[in-house]
């Protein structure tokens, strides 16, 4: 029986649908192992080059030893670089493997059902948040009590706030999207059936909030968070064909660590 990635569902771009592991497709972006590395190393190396470029530009204009937490300008760089780079090699992974812009939620452009389906998701998360903080709270208090580092802690004009805007709000979202909902999710689900490929995914993109490599305790809390707000973010993405609302989601999201941080 033939399968399609997208179902009928015309002018949004239709929901998911598994393909046929035993079928080749032009679409197709490798098997799961190969996802996931993948994915991992586009993270890995997009955070890598983004803090040595970030990093030698700063000891280049400053050379008495600031670090990169103290300066919101090289923060700044080092997020636009770093989520640039997630996209572009997410691009060029696909266009690699003969993968069209729409296999990966990009196959359309924004519509109003994209901003009424991110509010009702946005709620949904919290609904989802407030559930998982009270069983939490009842088994392991000192969990809710982590503080998840966002940087941008020493904002002190209103550029500043601007940059942290943009580098707190709007470009993680644009990046992470791309990589995990899109790239990540929609190689898994072509293989793998929804709840599988939900799973995943957000496990991967939970884990990736622990703060893993920086010396402090792992920050559960923020990988609980991140978790379930991918869960809201696949379900986006596979009713909607796109990754427009589970971005807007995203943003909203964002926006209220940013409101945490300038306070």
């Amino acid at each position: 029986m033939k399968t399609r990635f997208f179902s009928s569902g015309a002018s949004e771009g239709g929901r998911l649908e598994r393909q046929d592991p035993r079928k080749k497709s032009y679409e197709n972006l490798g098997g799961p192992l190969r996802l996931i590395f993948t994915t991992i190393l586009i993270f890995l190396a997009s955070q890598v080059v983004a803090a040595l470029v970030a990093e030698t530009s700063l000891s280049l204009l400053h050379r008495g030893g600031m670090s990169l937490d103290d300066s919101i300008g090289a923060q700044f760089v080092y997020v636009a670089l770093a989520e640039g780079l997630a996209v572009w090699l997410v691009l060029k992974v696909v266009r690699s493997r003969g993968v069209k812009l729409g296999s990966i939620g990009l196959g359309r452009r924004p519509i109003a059902k994209d901003f009424t389906r991110a509010l009702i998701g946005f709620g949904a998360f919290y609904l989802l948040l407030i559930i998982a903080g009270v069983i939490v709270n009842s088994l392991s208090p000192e969990i809710t009590n982590q503080k998840q580092n966002l940087g941008f802690t020493n904002i002190n004009s209103g550029t500043d706030n601007i940059l942290a805007f943009i580098s707190l709000v709007l470009l993680p979202p644009l990046g992470e999207e791309t990589l995990i909902r899109g790239y990540l999710y929609s190689g898994l689900r072509r293989i793998w059936r929804f709840a599988p490929a939900l799973l995943a995914t957000s496990f991967i993109f939970g884990a990736a909030h622990l703060e893993l490599g920086s010396g402090s305790p792992l920050v559960w809390g923020a990988a609980i968070d991140t978790f379930l707000l991918s869960v809201v973010l696949v379900y986006l993405r596979e009713k909607t064909g796109a990754l427009y609302a589970g971005m807007l989601v995203h943003m909203l999201n964002n926006l209220i660590a940013f409101f945490v941080v300038i306070k």
